[in-house]
């Protein structure tokens, strides 16, 4: 990925959204630094640079810009010169092997920079009910890799902890056996990695694949980047195998299940199913609330317990992932910073949070669903979600999983168990099943096109 020509194709449309003078002060001066774990961070040269790029008149405009120009990127941070050098400090060196040269020549061991979050640990994961059972198959990787759980797929939406697991797990095997080589990618990196192989004579295919099959534990984050590429599922398939044969730990994680990718080929599919498929559910409030805390203690912020139940709540009605979660307690500290108070209250709460309800997007949730399918088909809750299969309550239940899908980036799963604890796989037929009907059936469209209209808010 290249940052600088994202950044200099994303500052051509904030020019044309900000005033001159704040482009020139606040923007312009903000330098791409690296893209991590999703995340695209800026560098401003002081303090006062990143305060004024993050206040809400700018940060919302070079969000949008970056996302447009690289829609992977799923948030964005701005960092000062300090935290530039803190920044640093933390990057990790791990060894990767690389391909012995031709003509028998011994090679140097090489050094290969990868970015291991030293602060994603177990001991720092916050774990629930949505969580424990995935929470307990990473630990157990990290203490016997390619023992017990092999491959282990883990996967959910955006912001629920799935990198955070592949630091922990990361951070616990280099701290226990740091002779272990490792590599910790992306699927965009294995699928870049690759292609650089057939473009480049200078770096043979024997390269490539001497770097990913010698390795103890490969982590690969975001393995749905390769379902639509079928080279590099070939090239992933053998890989996996050679790992796999070899007693090597693979971990994987995904937005979606398996089965939920179709372009994805069958035999890999089946590889992934070989191992333990877990998913991480969206968080209650309970489990909301501890992670609310724990972010602010570690950023050495206090929380009231008024200010907690509000975050918590707020989040849960707004259908938040934990990142975004996170990014509201930011929003509500930063507020209360420019009022020089020693913790947020709730007028801070509400001051900062106050134009989220303006975004349609925000108000489309879960609950809003629920509750117009249970007024337009004149049921209750309780027979949407729960478990009795009256054709009455089915047909309703059909069109809220549709919806949701339509309307919600939630994975099939979480919306399986918001509506009383289903599989993915009742999901998706519910969900094929509509879409069917929709083709040919004008009552199923009329049904569609109000519900739509009511979700939307028309």
């Amino acid at each position: 990925m290249d940052l600088q020509k994202i950044w200099n194709a994303a500052k051509k449309q904030i020019a044309d959204n900000v005033s001159s003078i704040s482009f020139d002060l606040w923007v312009k001066t903000l330098a791409p630094y690296s893209f991590e774990d999703g995340t695209f961070i800026l560098c401003a040269p002081e303090k006062m640079v990143k305060q004024q790029a993050t206040h809400e008149r700018h940060l919302p405009h070079i969000e949008a810009a970056i996302r447009d120009v690289a829609p992977i990127v799923e948030s964005i941070k701005i960092i000062d010169a300090v935290e530039k050098e803190t920044h640093d400090s933390k990057r990790i060196t791990v060894t990767v092997n690389e391909a012995p040269p031709p003509n028998g020549a011994t090679a140097p061991t090489k050094k290969e920079q990868i970015t291991i979050n030293p602060n994603m640990t177990f001991a720092n994961f916050i774990v629930g009910k949505s969580n424990e059972v995935v929470c307990a198959a990473a630990e157990a990787v990290a203490k016997e890799p390619g023992k017990r759980i092999n491959p282990l797929f883990i996967y959910g939406g955006v912001g629920l902890g799935k990198t955070h697991l592949l630091n922990a797990i990361a951070n616990r095997v280099m701290t226990e056996t740091p002779d272990k080589v490792i590599a910790f990618v992306t699927a965009e990196k294995f699928t870049n990695d690759y292609i650089n192989t057939i473009v480049s004579k200078a770096n043979p295919t024997a390269a490539f694949r001497e770097k990913y099959r010698t390795v103890a534990l490969l982590l690969i984050d975001d393995i749905q980047f390769i379902r639509d590429k079928k080279s590099t599922q070939e090239e992933f398939f053998h890989t996996f195998n050679d790992l796999i044969q070899n007693g090597r730990q693979i971990v994987i994680t995904s937005d979606r299940h398996p089965d939920e990718m179709s372009t994805l080929e069958e035999r890999m599919r089946s590889r992934f199913k070989s191992g333990l498929i877990q998913d991480i559910t969206t968080p209650d409030v309970e489990m909301r609330m501890a992670i609310l805390q724990k972010k602010a203690s570690l950023e050495n912020y206090r929380l009231g317990d008024e200010v907690l139940g509000f975050l918590a709540n707020y989040a849960v009605e707004k259908n938040l992932n934990i990142r975004d979660m996170e990014g509201a307690l930011q929003k509500v500290i930063f507020y209360a910073g420019l009022r020089n108070k020693p913790e947020p209250t709730m007028d801070d709460c509400h001051d900062a949070l106050k134009d989220a309800g303006h975004d349609s997007k925000q108000q489309t949730t879960a609950d809003t669903i629920i509750n117009h399918m249970c007024k337009y088909f004149n049921i209750t809750r309780d027979n949407i979600t729960g478990p009795r299969r009256n054709r009455e309550f089915v047909e309703p239940r059909s069109f809220a999983m549709f919806l949701m899908d339509e309307f919600l980036n939630i994975p099939l799963n979480n919306i399986g168990q918001l509506l009383g604890g289903r599989d993915h796989t009742t999901v998706m037929h519910a969900r094929d099943k509509i879409a069917a009907r929709q083709k040919t059936d004008q009552r199923t469209q009329r049904i569609l096109g109000d519900l739509s209209k009511l979700i939307r808010g028309e």
